[in-house]
């Protein structure tokens, strides 16, 4: 990965949360819904552990750049599942394309005009109907972050290398901003969702 392209999917966060890399609480709910400090931690311990292979406590570009590649990996695996998805809910008579009359049935009303320029508009062959590559073409990518990017949010004395307490820094210090009352757990209604 010579372009040093890393971590950051704006829109797939689900390869995220796969290999674990970006450093937010997903999944360290208790059984209450409340999110605790301490999960969170262990997450993030965890998550900088895979990034960093040597067990050295800190990551340097190299480190980095070879955890982008298997994200990557990830998110174009995610990515391609979505897409088949997507794919398979249009095409209802499973003949692995997808006509004006299926995409019409499934879209909603509002939208049912537009289904044949739709059609049309990802026809590449002009056959009348959309194959499974055909709608992967269009599909949007990952929308990843440079190397460089991530050592400057998380290389706070910029040595060129990330330590776990600067890895971990950013999301703990938001998990204390949302942690209204300063008990250790963020529940639904201080995370601003029960409202």
């Amino acid at each position: 990965m010579t372009n040093g392209r890393i971590f950051v999917i704006k829109h797939f966060a689900v390869a995220a949360a796969v290999l674990g890399l970006v450093p937010v609480a997903a999944g360290a709910q208790t059984s209450t819904g409340a999110t605790t400090r301490t999960s969170v931690d262990a997450q993030l311990n965890q998550r900088f552990a895979k990034m960093d292979p040597n067990g050295d406590g800190s990551l340097t570009r190299q480190e980095i750049e070879a955890a982008h590649a298997n994200f990557a990996k990830v998110a174009d695996q995610v990515v391609a599942e979505r897409v088949q998805t997507r794919f398979n809910g249009y095409d209802t008579n499973k003949d692995g394309k997808i006509t004006v009359a299926e995409l019409t049935a499934k879209v909603s009303a509002d939208r049912k005009a537009g289904a044949g320029d739709a059609v049309a508009k990802l026809d590449a062959n002009k056959d009348g109907a959309v194959s499974l590559a055909e709608f992967r073409r269009v599909a949007p990518r990952p929308q990843l972050e440079t190397t460089d990017d991530f050592l400057k949010r998380f290389d706070a004395n910029k040595d060129g290398k990330v330590t776990k307490a600067e890895y971990k820094a950013p999301a703990l210090a938001a998990f204390d901003k949302a942690d209204a009352n300063k008990d250790g757990s963020v529940t639904t209604a201080e995370n601003g969702q029960g409202r």
